[in-house]
């Protein structure tokens, strides 16, 4: 009798600790399983924000995009614009200086026919020979000499604004030559500079435009000059000189027109 009831226990408890392992393993299998399923909830929702930030990353790229489409026209309609204001500027300085009373006085019907001839002639003087044809005596002419230097510098602005570079330079070689110390030197250099840009020998341009720098600091030209000079630099494809210059106008000439188009260039640096 004690046999079988010892016999009883000990088969007893061997189910007790055999449940009792099961009943952990099923505990740890649980927790094991929970685990796994709290860190793949948390992969999802991780998962789920990057997509998130990668859509808003997605859409804003497009909206720089469109906004850097819209700069990119506003620039390209700028520089359209930005030399018939200069010309406009430049015209009215032009008229200022014809109603001044130290101008030269109403050109007579003759000047105003031999103009057209004069620009001609003028742009040919240097290819010409000493030696005169033999009907020179028998056809009116105009030289060079006799225009005034009113007449001789709107030559050479006619010239520029008409898009005649190669000969807007050379006129305003000539009139640089004959007026060194003349009322439209600075403006000269300027449109002569704006010339050579505008033909891409940015090496000239940026010659002609330090003579404003170096020489007529006090110009009304000068900012106007230090832009043609950062495009200059940039057409060199010295982009750091370029920067500076028009960083340059926005800290001296603060608030102005080319302080304006200074900072829409720096844009596209």
């Amino acid at each position: 009798m004690n046999l079988r009831h010892t016999q009883t226990v000990t088969t007893h408890r061997s189910l007790y600790g055999r449940a009792f392992r099961v009943s952990v393993a099923i505990t740890l299998l649980t927790a094991v399983a929970a685990a796994q399923t709290a860190f793949s909830q948390s992969s999802n929702d991780a998962m789920s924000l990057l997509l998130d930030q990668n859509r808003q990353l997605q859409a804003e790229i497009q909206a720089l995009r469109g906004q850097l489409d819209e700069q990119g026209f506003e620039i390209k309609k700028l520089q359209r614009d930005s030399l018939n204001r200069y010309t406009d500027v430049d015209q009215r300085l032009s008229d200022l200086e014809v109603a001044a009373p130290q101008t030269a006085p109403p050109a007579t019907a003759q000047r105003a026919q031999g103009r057209t001839s004069a620009v001609n002639q003028a742009f040919s003087q240097s290819s010409q020979s000493s030696q005169p044809s033999p009907n020179a005596s028998t056809r009116p002419s105009l030289q060079p000499a006799v225009l005034s230097e009113q007449q001789l510098y709107q030559m050479a602005y006619d010239s520029v604004i008409n898009s005649h570079f190669e000969r807007s330079i050379a006129e305003f070689d000539q009139y640089l030559g004959q007026y060194p110390e003349g009322r439209f030197v600075t403006n000269a250099h300027y449109w002569k500079g704006q010339a050579y840009l505008y033909l891409e020998r940015f090496e000239e341009a940026r010659s002609a435009y330090e003579i404003i720098l170096e020489q007529y600091a006090d110009s009304s030209k000068l900012p106007d000059a230090m832009y043609g000079l950062g495009l200059a630099y940039q057409g060199m494809g010295n982009i750091q000189r370029a920067r500076q210059m028009l960083n340059d106008i926005k800290r001296r000439f603060p608030n102005t027109g080319v302080a304006n188009l200074a900072d829409t260039r720096l844009l596209s640096l």
